[in-house]
């Protein structure tokens, strides 16, 4: 793109765009919404491409080789260079373990498919991610998928106008061009709608469910062309506009605690604010010009490359936890740096001239792509430089296969079941009347391995991974039935069949971490909650469940939250081990109960009413400043993830629930 392309009003766009991608990954306050400058940066692209593309066809001298390979000049150098530099610091710094997952990563990475692996590997978890470290580049794969596809589409659209006679003027040709366009962008947006409710990763990762996205820059860029500089009422109206469109979608986001897998009709926002913008082209926008976002601009490529694994590095430090807002304002400043560095001296391996052939444009990133490609084969196939490893990363490999047949089963799992399909999982004890009845989330489930070993009579469990037993709410996310399954579990908790209910759930998440619920009043409509709202009819619906059950003569155990880790366990044990050679890992105590002093308070309340028990670990667990989270008698981690029980461990530790499961 020549100097009279440029457009200052995208290039100030896009530095919003990487400032609130980056702010949503450093989990700054308010930003929870940022998760959209990527769907800004796709309909930036969609505009920019078709713009290019039109050019060449309205002159008749598209190629769409030269195409690709200015795209490939543009993508490549950077993300190789990336690549290459990953793997030279783990080589000093990950076990093999980490080199393994860095280098399968890298595999799908280079060629641009990683969006298919991240969706059948890990999904678009960000929050607890410390090996994911090329998650953010499921993105350019979707663009370079766009990017392949897309001129194959505007191509036969102007051969079968052409051939017709049907439209031998621009005008003509751009009109058919944009219907063309506009029922392909309406297609994908019906197919992603149609799609996240049943695969939510899908409707997120794919290019079928993302292509509207750019398709709408693409049909801005044919239906509204006009000559910059030229400047209407109407038109800067729209661009301050749709710039706070994108801006006030981001916060509102934020403050719905909407996630952005499954996020459907609320990216109809941010696209139409960015639609605006481009179709306002004013060049003049004051904010748009201002010359930190220009900077950020040109860099952001380069920012957003380097932005990710910045963090993902953080997060396998101490530092993130121990200081929190200093290692922010480290890795907005590390990302800076590395974007502008890799502007200034690998980003321009790839710039294009016009006299130029494609195999000159593509010939030095293809040499930078193949060294990348070469040196992560390397690393695969000596599974992740094995001749490093110690018997922290051999434990490691040994956990996964050691721990999964004790976990609770999975044919028994009701997460994201239907009412209908709900199932009960028992324990059977022969002789004895009495049953024991077990609901909550998957901190329910993770108490499995203890009743399995120790319990003395028949206990049935009856949990929902990720629905808190709490009555009449219901988690706005597709494929959950959270208010069925409430409902379900505490009928049963009253029923004749049970003695003695136990609860356990990862309160921290009901009430604080969670994602957006809904309560229900009465007959009424689910109503969306705030966050302290949340906390607040928790308290009441939970402490109405309990007094329910226990008037009908049950026994009501509760187990209160134990603390949580902010990072996985297995892996970092492994790689303390690696490290230091053994492991000097805790988690600070304070910072971890805080995440449940909400409901600690009425939880002990209760303890006054008949039949109400509360259990904990925390005594075992926690001294006033640290709590475990390896245990060093049984040389076991205490947690197989964040937050729930290694099996054995809790196999071992879980005797406050023994008084419940006795046969008398």
């Amino acid at each position: 793109m020549n100097n009279q392309d440029f457009r200052a009003d995208i290039n100030g766009l896009r530095g919003i765009s990487i400032a609130l991608v980056v702010a949503y990954h450093l989990q700054v306050k308010g930003a929870g919404g940022g998760f959209i400058g990527v769907d800004v940066f796709f309909v930036i692209s969609g505009f920019l491409m078709t713009r290019i593309i039109w050019h060449g066809l309205a002159d008749d001298r598209f190629s769409i080789w030269r195409f690709v390979a200015a795209r490939a000049a543009r993508i490549w150098p950077a993300l190789a260079v990336l690549l290459l530099s990953l793997i030279a610091a783990g080589v000093f710094w990950l076990p093999p373990f980490d080199m393994r997952t860095l280098a399968a990563q890298g595999a799908w990475a280079l060629p641009l498919l990683s969006n298919h692996y991240f969706r059948e590997h890990s999904g678009y978890n960000t929050q607890g991610s410390d090996d994911l470290w090329l998650l953010h580049t499921w993105s350019l794969s979707v663009e370079w998928q766009f990017y392949l596809l897309y001129p194959l589409l505007l191509c036969a659209v102007v051969a079968l106008v052409r051939r017709r006679g049907a439209a031998r003027s621009e005008a003509g040709l751009r009109y058919a061009l944009s219907v063309a366009v506009g029922i392909t962008a309406a297609l994908s947006c019906g197919w992603q709608w149609f799609l996240t409710p049943r695969d939510p990763e899908g409707g997120f990762f794919l290019l079928s469910a993302r292509a509207w996205e750019l398709l709408i820059g693409a049909v801005v860029c044919l239906a509204a062309p006009r000559a910059p500089g030229v400047r209407g009422r109407w038109r800067v109206a729209s661009g301050y506009a749709g710039l706070a469109l994108v801006l006030l979608s981001a916060l509102v986001i934020a403050l719905l605690r909407q996630r952005p897998v499954g996020l459907g009709i609320y990216l109809l926002a941010p696209v139409l604010g960015v639609s605006l913008i481009l179709w306002a082209n004013d060049q003049h926008n004051v904010i748009l010009r201002h010359r930190w976002l220009q900077s950020l601009g040109r860099w952001s490529y380069s920012v957003y490359l380097w932005h990710w694994p910045i963090i993902v590095a953080l997060r396998l430090t101490t530092w993130s936890g121990d200081y929190p807002r200093l290692s922010m304002l480290a890795a907005a400043a590390a990302s800076g740096l590395a974007g502008w560095l890799s502007y200034r001296y690998v980003e321009r391996l790839g710039a294009t001239q016009r006299s130029v052939s494609a195999w000159r444009i593509v010939s030095r990133p293809a040499l930078l792509m193949a060294l990348a490609g070469t040196t992560t084969l390397g690393v695969a196939t000596s599974d992740g430089l094995a001749w490093r490893a110690r018997e922290s990363d051999t434990r490691y490999l040994r956990y996964d296969a050691e721990v999964r047949p004790l976990l609770f089963p999975e044919h028994c799992s009701n997460f994201k079941k239907s009412a209908e399909q709900f199932k009960v999982c028992t324990i059977h004890r022969e002789g004895g009347s009495r049953r024991v009845l077990v609901i909550g989330d998957s901190h329910a489930e993770h108490l499995w391995p203890w009743f399995v070993k120790h319990s003395r009579v028949s206990v049935d469990f009856f949990p929902a991974s990720e629905c808190p037993p709490v009555p009449r709410f219901e988690r706005l996310q597709p494929g959950y039935h959270c208010l069925d399954y409430a409902a379900m579990a505490w009928q049963k908790a009253s029923s004749a069949a049970y003695d003695t209910v136990i609860v356990s759930a990862r309160w921290a998440t009901v009430g604080l971490l969670g994602p957006p619920y809904c309560h229900q009043r009465g007959d009424g409509p689910c109503a969306r909650v705030t966050m302290e709202q949340r906390q607040a009819l928790t308290l009441v619906e939970l402490r109405g469940a309990i007094e329910r059950t226990l008037k009908a003569g049950k026994i009501v155990v509760v187990f209160d939250n134990a603390p949580e880790s902010r990072f996985r366990v297995v892996p970092r044990l492994a790689r303390e081990a690696f490290w230091h050679g053994d492991v000097r890992l805790t988690i600070d105590a304070q910072a971890t109960l805080a995440q449940t002093a909400w409901i600690d308070k009425p939880l002990r309340a209760l303890q006054a009413e008949a039949g109400f028990h509360l259990v904990s670990l925390r005594d075992r667990l926690c001294n006033e400043s640290t709590c475990l989270v390896h245990d060093s008698t049984l040389k076991r981690p205490v947690y197989y993830d964040e937050s729930h029980f290694d099996p054995v461990w809790i196999a071992e530790n879980g005797g406050v629930f023994a008084p419940f499961v006795n046969a008398n």
